[in-house]
């Protein structure tokens, strides 16, 4: 299902933290102006208190008020990636995807444009998202090649990829699922809203990045969210939302006429208010409306070291509550996210916890119609967490995480739905969650929506069975260690050692094969073996080079020892890897 990383979309970040008097955000946001010097690693705005970090992910900014300049603005922030990929086998049981590969790109553009230290309209588009290199096709089809014959083409055309059915072959059938081509519209606007800082606050409208963040709850897909592999999905949302520095209230009241507004983004106590208008649906009445409204706190401190001690560097505490409902589907659900950040000395701690409560009669509604059951409100309880510790000793970065997302070892919809699943990009490890599962959970929701599409079913919640990357039902630890060699060069290497949290359950072929009385002797997973408790093991490396701060290079590989979880009827399922070579152009 949906849930951590659909429901929690609503969960908002509101990371970049919300201006509140003068031109607060516009400092914080602000790209520095000139080339990169000699030998300066590749970041963007000002540098983070975590000890390793990805390139800097870049925010959409309110260019600061300056005298010396026009007052209107147009700021252009391009970026261009190359990604050459080859796994070996993608199907760890099976001969319908064994050796993969292909070369895919995407070219990224934000743009602002407004009134200097008072507000701007803001937008991302893509081009070429996914879209894989060459002619590709049949004649005749889609995607169609620019030429019949392929000798003769002198242009490629926009195709990607996807899990879909063979020609031929059994719908119903999880073998006749592979890799298939798609066509891809060469050009797709991600988010396009305004925002204004007012004497008071921020206030933003329109369809914004779920959150300017990369966490369990959401990720806005920003490059720089990820230590391994790329980011590549954008979350949006259709919303209004006004922030303000709330602690300022009050030493304004307390300070009196004198006292001198702190317009800091990195002190004090923020607020954050936020409406989501999330599915409207027929717009001659409102009970099919989904909603969504959120309240943040964000609590900042700068320099805690005047009162803890001199070991001592910035804390932050963040805690979000959400509220979404529905009238159609009986839609009531609660989430609270928090996050911890601290650091002494060359240790850092970074803590994230997403906690979901609701019911919803939308899954039933779907699942019902498999299995013939009654459409019932179903309980939701969805937790998911992570905890990163992180200990310099220069030139190396020890980084140990530990990574948790809950599952459901019972599909069926009169038992609570505990199914939690991380957004898209908060990545852990390259291979196992962003490839290997991704595939097979494709092929089975394939299953499933066709089973569903022939009874025309009212609900179609088997798209989230396809994890499309996401980490979903874990219990992992990921030991890492990396090497500045020089700032411009770094060397790292990791090993994920990933449990479920409770035994792997593909909950479509599960209920396919359910014969009406106990569902644990008829359980399976995704590989139609039965449930296991142990992915996999798999062995991360990676080099990166930097140039300026214009260009990088990242070679990756990545080895999986699969577990019992990913074992098919036989008990079988081979070792796979994977590598990439990835260019990115970021002036």
């Amino acid at each position: 299902m949906r849930i951590v990383g659909s429901l929690a979309r609503s969960v908002s970040g509101l990371a970049l933290l919300l201006g509140a008097f003068g031109a607060l955000t516009s400092a914080a946001q602000a790209r520095p102006d000139g080339p990169a010097k000699d030998g300066e690693a590749w970041t963007a705005g000002p540098p983070s208190h975590h000890l390793v970090e990805p390139p800097e992910p870049r925010l959409f900014p309110i260019a600061p008020a300056d005298p010396t300049k026009e007052p209107w603005f147009v700021e252009l922030y391009p970026e261009y990636r190359v990604r050459m990929i080859h796994i070996d086998p993608l199907e760890l049981n099976g001969v319908v995807a064994t050796s993969v590969g292909w070369g895919e790109q995407r070219f990224r553009l934000d743009a602002s444009m407004g009134y200097r230290g008072i507000g701007a309209i803001h937008m991302q588009v893509d081009a070429l998202d996914g879209v894989i290199f060459g002619d590709n096709g049949e004649f005749g089809s889609v995607p169609e090649p620019t030429s019949g014959v392929g000798i003769a083409s002198r242009q490629a055309n926009n195709s990607g990829w996807r899990v879909g059915l063979m020609p031929g072959a059994d719908p119903l059938q999880i073998e006749s699922y592979g890799p298939v081509l798609r066509d891809i519209a060469p050009i797709a606007i991600n988010y396009l809203y305004g925002e204004v800082i007012l004497p008071f606050g921020l206030f933003r409208a329109g369809r914004q990045p779920v959150g300017d963040v990369g966490s369990v709850s959401l990720n806005d897909g920003r490059t720089g969210r990820n230590l391994w592999g790329a980011s590549y999905f954008h979350e949006s949302v259709d919303r209004l939302l006004f922030g303000t520095k709330i602690s300022e209230l009050f030493n304004v009241i307390q300070g009196g006429p004198g006292y001198v507004v702190d317009t800091s983004l990195d002190d004090g106590v923020f607020l954050g208010l936020v409406y989501d208008y999330l599915v409207e649906d027929e717009i001659t009445t409102s009970a099919d409306d989904l909603e969504g409204f959120s309240v943040q706190l964000d609590f900042k401190w700068r320099d805690p070291s005047q009162l803890l001690g001199d070991a001592f560097g910035p804390m932050r505490f963040t805690a979000t509550g959400t509220y979404r409902w529905d009238e159609r589907f009986n839609t009531s659900i609660f989430a609270l996210p928090m996050r911890l950040d601290l650091s002494i000395e060359n240790f850092n701690l970074h803590g994230e916890l997403a906690y979901i409560r609701g019911t919803t009669r939308e899954l039933s509604a779907g699942f019902a119609a498999l299995t013939n059951a009654a459409v019932t409100d179903q309980d939701l309880a969805l937790t998911a967490a992570r905890v990163i510790a992180e200990y310099r000793l220069c030139p190396l970065t020890f980084r140990l995480e530990w990574g948790f997302a809950d599952g459901d070892d019972d599909p069926r919809t009169t038992t609570p739905l505990t199914t939690t699943t991380w957004p898209h990009d908060t990545n852990l490890g390259l291979l196992l969650f962003e490839h290997t599962l991704a595939f097979q959970s494709a092929r089975s929701a394939a299953v499933g929506i066709e089973n569903l599409r022939q009874v025309e079913a009212e609900s179609f919640p088997l798209t989230e069975i396809s994890t499309e990357g996401r980490v979903t039902n874990v219990n992992a630890l990921f030991p890492q260690v990396f090497w500045d060699v020089v700032p411009e060069l770094r060397l790292k290497a990791g090993i994920l050692f990933a449990w479920s949290a409770v035994p792997v359950t593909d909950p479509i072929q599960t209920l396919l094969a359910w014969d009406g009385t106990e569902i644990k002797d008829d359980a399976l997973n995704y590989h139609g073996g039965k449930p296991g408790n142990y992915w996999g093991t798999e062995i991360d490396l990676g080099v990166e080079w930097t140039f300026k701060r214009m260009f990088q290079v990242a070679v990756e590989t990545a080895v999986l020892l699969p577990g019992d979880a990913l074992q098919d009827e036989n008990g079988d399922a081979v070792p796979s890897w994977m590598f990439e070579t990835r260019f990115t152009f970021r002036p």
